[in-house]
């Protein structure tokens, strides 16, 4: 497996976090981390440190996630295996 860190811009609204959590999983990502870094006039910027079968699924991995309605990929980027969880 390999580890990246994505972070999105997002709707502050319930349930936004599970349905980006939905395309992670429908692409074999492993959610091993969630960072809230802010929340501000009703969005969120959120960062995922997600575990993924590897380099090939990053493209993918960023296009399931554009499917949630109102989600911006702000950043995909390789992690450190000792880093994973944190």
């Amino acid at each position: 497996m390999t580890g990246y860190v994505v972070r999105i811009s997002l709707p502050d609204r319930p349930g936004a976090l599970g349905l980006v959590a939905s395309r992670i999983g429908a692409v074999g990502g492993d959610i091993v981390a969630i960072h809230i870094l802010e929340r501000d006039d009703g969005n969120a910027v959120d960062e995922f440190v997600i575990d993924i079968g590897g380099k090939h699924l990053v493209e993918l991995l960023r296009s399931e996630i554009h499917e949630v309605d109102g989600v911006e990929v702000l950043d995909i980027r390789p992690v450190a295996a000792t880093n994973l969880a944190g």
